[in-house]
């Protein structure tokens, strides 16, 4: 058997053979993700929600004395059960909030138009404001207030609407990961070697890449989870405390801008608080106001960082900057996909270093021996 010979080219036909399969691969690799990419968010749901409960299907599976179908089966109805329903049901009286709070918003308001009237005509004279050398009647002001207040509800409402892709496409969306986390039950450990195989680092490389991903992924949506119904629900019974219209429908917001770092729900309660004190309804206000920044940006504060930054242990900014960047990217499910990509570059960065550093290493010691 005659052996290679070390360091001799390869064949350049072997060469030519190479490049086309790799030129081929990433071809079709990005023509299948383009024509998958409206179905992504549902397959990467998928393998979120195996990671989080396969434990359950693993249990069932030895209950089941081995039947995996059934465990699988078994497993889907306890997500749908537990997670789903409750998860529409929110969003379905979240749309009928809305829907209630469009219509009532103006008229909550129009009482207070000569209050709001009064509270401004002190600050500025003649029935108008100047700020920064520009005039603004406050008449003008207190109709646009009354305007914003009965259309704020229909703009977050088609906000949400929009960023899930319409009702049918949710459905399809829900499908494909209820699909996906299926086989997941039955196939995902195969699948993992699978991947774990095709890619071209070692073993404990692939191993820390997927790693990072699951671990960022659940991290994320834990602190999304946590903080949020945290920062709803406080800000929620201050606003029914309040007196202010569909604190349901406010709640359900509030912890859906919990999503955003450093900001959260003082993007809706500090309005609401300066709102209350224009109307005369001042200690309200100043209640809700040293509410939000006391208690409920607190809440952030104290949670985030000791949620995020220790399990995947990515610095704040870093978080921050991701989380922003991934929601102006990607629409409002970049919170989730933001700070995954920057935990993959931080692990790839990390694998660089480590090659890099293997490959200037007999370098120096040559130089050193040299010395």
């Amino acid at each position: 058997m005659i052996k290679p010979v070390q360091g001799a080219k390869a064949n350049p036909l072997q060469q030519h053979r190479r490049r086309f399969v790799i030129i081929l691969v990433v071809v079709l690799l990005a023509v299948f993700l383009y024509m998958v990419s409206d179905l992504l968010l549902g397959v990467i749901g998928g393998l979120l929600l195996w990671g989080m409960t396969r434990g359950v299907f693993n249990r069932l599976v030895r209950w089941t004395r081995g039947r995996q179908g059934l465990s699988a089966g078994l497993s889907l109805l306890a997500t749908l059960i537990f997670l789903i329903v409750p998860v529409g049901l929110i969003l379905f009286f979240m749309a009928a909030d809305a829907a209630s709070l469009a219509q009532k918003a103006g008229k909550w308001l129009e009482p207070y138009g000569p209050v709001i009237e009064q509270k401004l005509g002190e600050i500025g004279e003649a029935g108008k404001i100047e700020i920064l050398d520009y005039e603004i009647q406050i008449e003008d002001l207190t109709k646009k207030l009354e305007e914003v207040a009965g259309t704020v509800a229909n703009f977050l409402l088609k906000l949400i609407q929009r960023t899930a892709g319409g009702i049918a496409n949710t459905i399809l969306l829900i499908f494909v990961m209820l699909y996906t986390l299926f086989f997941c039950y039955l196939d995902g450990p195969d699948f993992l070697q699978w991947l774990k195989r095709i890619i071209p680092l070692s073993p404990e490389q692939s191993e820390r890449v997927l790693s990072d991903f699951f671990t960022t992924s659940f991290t994320t949506l834990r602190t999304l989870g946590i903080i949020g119904v945290v920062q709803g629900t406080l800000g929620g019974v201050a606003f029914w405390v309040c007196g202010i219209p569909s604190p349901f429908f406010w709640t359900v917001v509030m912890a859906l801008a919990s999503v955003i770092p450093a900001v959260g729900a003082q993007i809706i309660l500090i309005p609401a608080a300066v709102l209350l004190m224009l109307i005369g309804k001042f200690w309200y206000g100043l209640g809700l106001f040293l509410w939000a920044w006391i208690v409920i940006a607190n809440v952030d504060n104290i949670l985030r960082p000791y949620l995020v930054k220790r399990a995947i242990n990515l610095h704040e900014i870093v978080v921050f900057l991701s989380t922003i960047g991934g929601i102006t990217v990607f629409g409002f499910f970049g919170f989730l996909i933001g700070p995954v990509i920057a935990a993959l570059l931080k692990a790839s960065l990390q694998m660089y270093e480590e090659m890099f550093k293997l490959n200037l290493l007999p370098a120096e010691e040559t130089t050193s021996d040299a010395t």
